[in-house]
């Protein structure tokens, strides 16, 4: 019985021990810690009292005591030493050197174990990286952790950063990733390539997020590993970069095109635009108005914006571009103290945008008299707060919920940070963004329009411009939907088109959006010397479009919907044609469930 309970005893003990190396508890640095101190503190006193015992007081004494306290965690003990002290006969005295004596090894085995193992697991890693897909992040930030956390499940992943740190490495590994630091990833060599299993004619799908806080370096390393790429032979359809910080006009030489090697699909912009972009998705301004029978909007949006930096800029356009349905009215009401520093972009940039829609600046806080006079004497359909600091953004939002509990129904709050949006109590993040997808509906739209050999290629060989357009288009699919009173199933049941009225109404509601999104791109409507100018040259025989001037940023379709039957007169006067403006609008509407099907298709396949 007695050979019973030692043996279950040692076997709970070690099984504690193993438990402990293997499990990642929260208490396992602390026990590790104790552990070494409680050795370190008995290891003293038995081996000063031993060897004290056996020479007196003596320098030899002291450094014996001292040699074998270190050895203890080398797993060597004088055990002889301590049965010739008047103590070595007693049980627990004994019992107590030899617990201390495993203790002590427990901390130099355990640490030993953990450095060994992750190395192991770090090779076990790198050998897997040579199957399936990869997804490469440079840069470990909170925003590519988050990328990195959504996509792990699905493909192999690999962070590279400037200089290695504990915290990056611990991180990366908690989401079963490999960190590379320095020398040859940071300079994505041929050599790096290699070692993370990509070689030549590679079938593989590798994609790359450059999402460091430096936006220029994330544009070099981008473009280094492009050239390695390139150099292994890599095609571009099983390439893709999501470039954070760059706006894609100046990205446009990475992308594969032609005879221009690049990647296959590219995804470049500021934090900025999409959050913004975010916000149309989760909060987009049709979600706030009702709609009637004929697909007229019921009621007008106000939006109330207090912060007027790039987010505050970037979110007005979006909502402008967002927020023209017919028979609904825009207004926006901007508060900053530093207007008067903020707004000259804006303003010299985006003239026409100002000059159309009702935009009121206001150069004062969101503390002022002026902010809360405004909400008391208006209804916003929404409020977001800008500022740059998420805690000032929780505290206003606070403080306005507090003003409405006794003011009436609070709107929609929505709180835009660097790299996430709140509404209400949840939180979205940029990794809500599934890069992968979320330009299948553009890539759709521009291939009706093109009409080329794929989406792909097409894509591909489309401008940066026409490519907001198109993602433009695409996000405001659900706002005509939502204004016809279908859902998309119910639209590819062959529940369309809509009676006439409504179809009418959903085409003005286009021809909106359409010269919203123009305004908020820095277009201006074109005067009637330049279209004869242009008119007098198109007879002259160069080939120039009538009614766009891509140089000047100006467009004679920027008018009204009931103006658009002139302008198709007076342009097919010139070019001889049968252009029918309106009926383009009408087109985009009727064209919605094969948009639709293609798009499903797409994500099946």
């Amino acid at each position: 019985m007695t050979l019973f309970f030692v043996i279950l005893l040692v076997s709970g003990i070690f099984m504690a021990a193993i438990l402990n190396l293997a499990l990642q508890s929260r208490f396992r640095e602390r026990i590790m810690r104790d552990c070494a101190g409680i050795s370190i503190l008995f290891g003293i006193l038995f081996y000063s009292y031993i060897y004290t015992c056996d020479s007196g007081f003596s320098a030899r004494t002291v450094l014996r005591s001292l040699l074998m306290v270190c050895r203890m965690f080398g797993g060597v003990n004088d055990f002889d030493g301590l049965k010739a002290t008047p103590l070595g006969s007693s049980a627990i005295v004994i019992a107590l050197f030899f617990l201390i004596h495993f203790t002590a090894f427990y901390v130099t085995a355990s640490a030993a174990i953990e450095f060994l193992g992750k190395r192991l697991l770090r090779h076990i890693r790198i050998a897997l990286l040579r199957k399936g897909s990869l997804s490469l992040f440079y840069g470990c930030t909170s925003e590519s952790i988050q990328f990195g956390r959504r996509y792990g499940k699905n493909s192999s992943l690999i962070y590279v950063v400037d200089e290695d740190n504990t915290t990056a490495s611990n991180i990366v590994e908690s989401i079963h990733g490999v960190l590379f630091s320095g020398g040859s990833s940071l300079c994505a060599t041929d050599e790096f390539l290699h070692s993370i299993g990509i070689h030549e004619n590679e079938q593989r799908q590798i994609d790359v997020y450059c999402m460091s806080d430096n936006s220029e370096q994330n544009l070099r390393y981008a473009s280094a590993f492009l050239e390695a790429l390139k150099n292994q032979g890599v095609s571009p359809d099983h390439t893709s970069l999501f470039l954070l910080g760059i706006p894609e006009n100046k990205a446009t030489g990475l992308m594969a095109y032609g005879d221009q090697y690049g990647y296959g699909h590219l995804l470049a912009s500021s934090h900025h635009w999409l959050i913004a972009r975010l916000l149309i998705r989760k909060a987009p301004p049709w979600s706030c108005m009702h709609f009637d029978a004929a697909g007229r909007a019921t009621n007008d949006f106000h939006v109330v914006i207090v912060g007027f930096g790039q987010m505050g800029r970037a979110v007005l356009r979006h909502l402008v571009m967002n927020g023209q349905m017919e028979g609904s009215t825009f207004r926006a009401d901007v508060f900053d103290r530093n207007m008067s520093d903020l707004s000259g972009l804006l303003r010299s940039r985006y003239g026409a945008m100002m000059d159309e829609y009702d935009i009121r600046l206001h150069p004062e806080s969101a503390q002022s008299d002026a902010f809360y006079s405004l909400l008391r004497d208006s209804s916003p359909s929404m409020i977001v707060l800008c500022t740059g600091k998420p805690v000032q953004n929780r505290e206003l939002s606070l403080d306005i919920d507090h003003w409405y509990e006794v003011n009436g129904h609070c709107p929609m709050i929505i709180q835009c940070t660097y790299d996430s949006l709140t509404i209400g109590q949840t939180e979205y993040h940029l990794s809500n963004f599934d890069v992968r997808s979320m330009d299948h509906m553009a890539m759709i739209i521009n291939h009706t329009y093109t009409n080329g050999p794929s989406e792909e290629i097409d894509w591909r060989g489309c401008d940066p411009f026409s490519r907001a357009s198109s993602r433009a288009s695409a996000d405001f699919f659900p706002a005509l939907l939502l204004a016809s009173g279908h859902t998309p199933d119910e639209v590819l049941a062959g529940n369309w088109p809509p009676p006439a009225e409504v179809l009418e109404n959903l085409a003005r509601s286009e021809h909106l959006r359409w010269s919203a999104f123009h305004l908020a791109m820095g277009y201006r409507p074109m005067s009637d010397e330049e279209f004869s100018e242009r008119a007098a040259r198109y007879l002259a025989g160069e080939s120039v479009r009538l009614g766009k001037n891509s140089a000047s940023m100006t467009h004679a379709c920027l008018v009204p919907w009931d103006e658009l039957d002139h302008l198709s007169q007076k342009e097919n006067a010139v070019t001889g044609k049968n252009i029918d403006y309106k009926a383009l609008d009408r087109n985009n509407v009727l064209a919605i469930p094969d948009m639709l099907k293609k798009e499903r298709e797409s994500l099946r396949a």
